[in-house]
């Protein structure tokens, strides 16, 4: 299972390495110092044995172990020659009133030097040895102790070591090692500031870089970096806001593209009838037309003409109001079912004359929804309208609700020409009309626009089926809110 590098064990794994680098690399240090010095003692064996390396005293647990004679007696110590078990000379500061000791004081002395009373005052090293008269003599080294439990332990070079050949070697091979001892950590140190640095820093470049490119507006820019699931998921995001800011962009500027459009097809579409009402208000102000009938002729077109314009500023100014986000709509909770009864039946005579069947699947029952009926009513007025407009006679109008759940269907559909595939995709889009699979008649090509705002209002959704030849179907979707669901099979 791949599991998501986090940023804070990877830090601790780092850290880890490093403690464990510095380990092997101080008992490498180690190693190498001990064998040096074994080489270097071996190579000089007699100043190896001048050498003065000694406790300077071993007290613990009331257990003292046995010392080497030092060849220089120290302050604190002194030694006492004795003869039959009497004090015959003394050398250094002696600090006791003792010169005779018992044949048991000596047997203790000789047998149990490592296990001397904590209570005894000094410590001693025996050595018997024969004199240069032949007579046997004994050497006590005594010192003071210190505290109990204290441990030294002290080095120095003797005066027949110092400045020797061995020193210096032994000084230098000690000097080379701390520097290269030294100079490891340090080495350690860096390459682990540098991969931890690399590791934060190289996603933060980038997406710094990423950050400038979107502020310059291009929204193409991606990031692609591999790193910690944290530096992942801000690339991940940034990638997805990315996208978005694109899509924003470019829906921007179809928008500026269809704004630039509908101003040249609204100057299209005003410019006939309004060209129309000036010729004939022309010819009636400069008395061309005598004739009255022909008078009420001209007046009649002008009429018309005139009630295209408005239909067409009418229609406008409703989509430019349904285009702001401050429309609101004057919802009610009603009966869906009785509401799209009674917009069917507003059609009937208008379907009779055009020659349309007609085909309802509505429940019975109660379908209870909130909405604003005035604004529903345009938009279902204007898909039916659409149907009527562009399909030939005898051509059949199908109205059906459906309920499942939380969602409402209502398909307004019929089994026309259907709508050609290079104005389907586009026929929600404001202006557009009719290809040449359909007839026009002067619409104003708002309406499906419209109802598309009105529908969206409503929360719900519009999608269109069609091909031509096999008729179209327009699918409107609404989710019912929560406190009519319950309600929904009301009068069942």
């Amino acid at each position: 299972m791949n599991i998501k590098r986090k940023l804070f064990w990877d830090l601790i794994i780092r850290y880890i390495m490093f403690l464990f680098a510095s380990v092997a690399v101080t008992a490498l240090f180690i190693g190498l110092m001990i064998v040096s010095l074994v080489q270097v003692m071996e190579k000089y064996p007699d100043a190896v044995a001048d050498l003065n390396i000694y406790f300077d005293n071993i007290e613990y647990d009331g257990r003292t172990a046995e010392l080497r004679l030092p060849t220089e007696i120290e302050p604190d110590a002194w030694v006492e020659i004795l003869k039959d078990n009497q004090v015959v000379h003394v050398e250094g500061n002696k600090q006791d009133e003792k010169y005779a000791y018992s044949q048991d004081d000596m047997a203790r002395i000789a047998n149990n030097v490592d296990q001397i009373s904590s209570a005894e005052k000094f410590v001693y090293e025996y050595i018997p040895f024969t004199g240069e008269d032949g007579e046997d003599y004994t050497l006590l080294y005594k010192r003071a102790k210190i505290s109990s439990g204290v441990f030294r332990f002290g080095t120095a070079f003797p005066d027949s070591v110092k400045g020797t050949e061995f020193e210096r070697e032994l000084s230098g091979r000690i000097r080379a090692y701390f520097a290269a001892f030294a100079s490891l950590v340090i080495l350690l140190i860096v390459l682990f500031s540098r991969t931890t640095f690399r590791k934060i820093m190289t996603p933060l470049k980038e997406i710094n870089r990423g950050l400038k490119r979107i502020m310059t507006g291009d929204y193409s820019t991606r990031m692609d970096f591999t790193g910690n699931s944290e530096f992942e998921e801000i690339r991940d995001a940034f990638n997805v806001m990315a996208g978005r800011l694109a899509a924003a962009e470019e829906e921007n500027r179809a928008i500026a593209q269809s704004k630039k459009r509908m101003l040249l097809d609204i100057s299209h579409d005003l410019r006939t009838p309004v060209t129309t009402i000036q010729g004939y208000a022309e010819a009636l102000r400069n008395g061309l037309v005598e004739n009255e009938d022909q008078k009420r002729k001209y007046l009649n077109y002008i009429f018309e003409k005139s009630k295209v314009v408005t239909n067409l500023v009418d229609r406008l100014f409703k989509y430019s109001k349904l285009e702001t986000s401050v429309y609101d709509l004057n919802r009610k909770t009603a009966d869906l079912s009785e509401f799209m009864r009674s917009v069917v039946i507003s059609f009937y005579g208008e379907l009779e004359s055009e020659g349309f069947g007609l085909d309802i699947q509505i429940p019975e029952r109660k379908v209870l929804f909130s909405f604003d009926s005035t604004e529903l009513e345009r938009a279902v007025h204007n898909i039916i309208g659409n149907i009527i407009r562009y399909n030939p006679a005898r051509t059949t109008l199908s109205v059906e609700l459906n309920i499942k759940d939380d969602i409402i269907q209502l398909i307004l559909g019929d089994d026309g020409v259907g709508i050609s595939e290079d104005i389907s995709g586009i026929v929600f889009n404001a202006l557009v009309r009719g290809d040449n699979a359909r007839k026009t008649d002067g619409g104003t090509g708002l309406g499906l626009a419209i109802a598309k705002k009105i529908i969206e209002l409503h929360g719900g959704s519009i999608r269109l089926e069609t091909s031509p030849g096999c008729g179209t179907r327009f699918i409107i979707t609404f989710r019912m809110h929560g406190e009519h669901k319950d309600r929904q099979i009301e009068g069942e």
